[in-house]
């Protein structure tokens, strides 16, 4: 892991990995569902982009801006 990388919810200090994983356990697949149960993404919101493509993809670690970036 490169240390620039973001691979964390800082608020709820959750590693993407554990979020992954969590969906997973517990069948969640959507932001909306995981902000509600207070796990992720609840409070400053800056992870939201990030856990949105964890959810959909898989991936657990991002180069800083890169949900933005593939956005366009």
């Amino acid at each position: 892991m490169a240390p620039d990388n973001v691979t964390e919810c800082i608020c709820h200090d959750r590693e993407f990995i554990e979020i992954k994983e969590y969906a997973n356990k517990n069948n969640v697949t959507s932001l909306d569902e995981l902000q509600n149960q207070n796990y992720c993404s609840n409070s400053c919101g800056l992870c939201a982009p990030y856990v949105e493509i964890v959810l959909e993809t898989g991936q657990t670690e991002f180069l800083p801006g890169e949900p933005f970036r593939k956005r366009r």
